[in-house]
């Protein structure tokens, strides 16, 4: 097998520069250009030093069993397809030379033998190298036919391998089995096919304060919810995923469980530990058992992953990952996802963790960013259309950062990569976030920016359950920041406070209307000298997202609250 991975051509020199492990101590340093890509090198590389071999060997599957596997080989077509000459019409097949004379003008009569009537597919009769289409055929009562055009030889007839044709390759070695490839495999003469092995990814959870799913928790106790994200994407990317059981925070323990596991396994992840708390002792178990070669990476979420290599007579590539939900997600998608693809001989091209790839769009609100960092921030999107023109506009919203926000994970539509040495973006800012698979961003999806308060959360809370779940998305702003959003068409509408009596500078809703033109304003709740107010543009206020928010505004549901 040919592999497809690049060179591991690490710099030795500068301040950048990354080694590799001799003794499991060092980290890469957290000023990388591309944290991610020098991570992989350094870690495939010492993988590969300690006799690491990265392929799966390959098996015979069935091909109603193959789909989402991964070719072992090429595969090539037993015969051809089609394997006769076949009408490619309903009609009547004809010698294309006895039509020459047809002509609108002057129709042509053929007698029942000079042409034979056929459906699509069906085997054209000897002497017959052309089809006329049955709307172009007038029946006559005495058998015969008339036309009144020719028709060229080859006409709406499909050849003998028109499709695929016999010893030509069907799918390449290293492609991913969709259920399309297994229709053209079945086609090309294939009961079964060569696949390589699927990965297996023994998964380990750690922490004494950590129980099974299903458990009914005591204060401070942790349900396993990450060992079945994780056993998801592996399965996902291909791999056979394994969940043992819980592991308690005693390092020997956790090493006869990570070399258990490691019997049985391609690659081993162990949940938590890989920090520098008290209980974390991960890294000194793989220290014990391999090599740590990479232990911190410079990205957010995801900095304390640990990525290493269990020794022993078959080498095992492992992980530490952290016990965060979204630092574990980032973690398999930086690192064990390409891992899994190298095994299974998919390939991979480190050439960085971003690039223009994406989609076009506005961030609706500044974001800021830790500039010695490479950040994933997670995004919802939304289409905001001006009725007065037509334009749309895809902005995208930053979800709630932090590496424990499993509900952002689940409304993520979008990831968007900020690198290293970039401390901010401002709003507006044009950016290519990159989709994330099976996620598909709705065009009603409403963007709201403004002031929070107890009344706007009951808003927003009963449009997402009135509406549709999550079909809003909340962004918390100054009213200048909200005000300067709806101006320059970020969000839907702003929710302001508004002072009774306030005029001139003094009143946001002077201010935007100043800019924008007339404005249409509903009221959410009053004080005794101020109101909070839902402000949209006036020539939004009969679009769909609108019109949806102010039926849940007067709705007895929010008047309750």
């Amino acid at each position: 097998m040919t592999m497809t991975w690049p060179a591991f051509d690490i710099p030795t020199d500068g301040a950048d520069s990354t080694r590799v492990p001799r003794n499991g101590a060092d980290r890469v340093a957290p000023n990388l250009e591309d944290p991610v890509a020098q991570s992989l090198r350094v870690w495939m590389r010492t993988c590969l030093g300690s006799g690491w071999v990265p392929a799966t060997n390959a098996e015979l599957v069935e091909i109603a069993a193959a789909n989402g596997r991964v070719t072992g080989d090429p595969v090539r077509a037993v015969w051809s397809v089609p394997g006769y000459r076949a009408a490619a019409m309903d009609g009547i097949a004809v010698q294309a030379a006895s039509t020459s004379i047809a002509t609108p003008h002057r129709p042509l009569r053929l007698l029942p033998g000079a042409f034979d009537v056929v459906d699509t597919g069906d085997l054209m009769p000897d002497g017959r190298d052309a089809v006329i289409m049955r709307e172009y055929v007038r029946y006559l009562d005495s058998g015969g036919v008339e036309i009144d055009e020719s028709v060229a030889p080859g006409r709406h007839v499909r050849a003998i391998g028109e499709d695929i044709q016999a010893g030509r390759i069907v799918l390449p070695a290293g492609h991913r089995i969709r259920p399309v490839d297994v229709a053209a495999l079945a086609a090309a003469g294939h009961r079964d096919v060569r696949v390589r092995r699927r990965p297996v990814v023994s998964i380990l959870a750690t922490g004494d304060e950590v129980r099974p799913v299903g458990t009914v928790l005591a204060p401070g106790e942790v349900l396993d919810t990450n060992s079945l994200m994780l056993a998801g994407m592996a399965e996902e990317a291909g791999g056979e995923a394994r969940r043992l059981p819980i592991v308690p925070d005693r390092p020997d323990e956790l090493a006869q469980a990570v070399a258990v596991a490691a019997q049985h396994a391609d690659v081993v992840l162990v949940i938590a530990g890989s920090s520098a708390g008290r209980g974390d002792h991960t890294a000194a178990v793989v220290r014990r058992l391999g090599l740590v070669a990479v232990h911190g990476v410079a990205i957010r979420p995801g900095h304390p992953v640990l990525l290493g290599v269990l020794s022993g007579e078959r080498p095992v590539p492992v992980v530490g990952v952290p016990g965060y939900p979204a630092s574990a997600e980032r973690a398999f998608t930086c690192f064990v996802l390409p891992l899994l693809r190298v095994m299974l001989g998919i390939g991979v091209n480190i050439t960085g963790s971003g690039g223009d790839g994406g989609l076009p769009a506005r961030l609706a609100c500044a974001v800021s960013s830790a500039g010695h960092l490479e950040e994933y921030l997670r995004l919802r999107l939304a289409c905001i259309i001006d009725p007065r023109t037509g334009q749309e506009t895809v902005v995208a919203a930053p979800l709630q950062r932090g590496a424990g926000a499993l509900n952002a994970i689940v409304q993520t539509e979008a990831i968007l990569r900020i690198p290293v040495g970039t401390t901010g973006l401002p709003a507006g800012a044009e950016v290519r976030p990159v989709p994330v698979a099976g996620a598909a961003f709705a065009v009603s999806t409403t963007i709201i920016s403004g002031l929070r308060s107890p009344a706007t959360d009951a808003l927003v809370e009963l449009c997402r359950d009135e509406v549709s779940r999550g079909s809003v998305h909340w962004s918390e702003a100054s009213v200048h920041d909200a005000s300067e959003a709806l101006a320059t068409g970020l969000c839907h509408a702003v929710t302001l406070v508004q002072h009774r009596g306030a005029s001139g500078a003094a009143d946001p809703v002077a201010a935007l209307a100043a800019r924008i033109g007339e404005l249409r304003v509903m009221e959410i709740a009053r004080t005794t000298s101020t109101d909070e107010i839902l402000v949209v543009p006036a020539f939004a206020y009969d679009t769909e997202p609108i019109v949806a928010l102010r039926a849940v505004l007067h709705s007895p549901a929010f008047q309750r609250n």
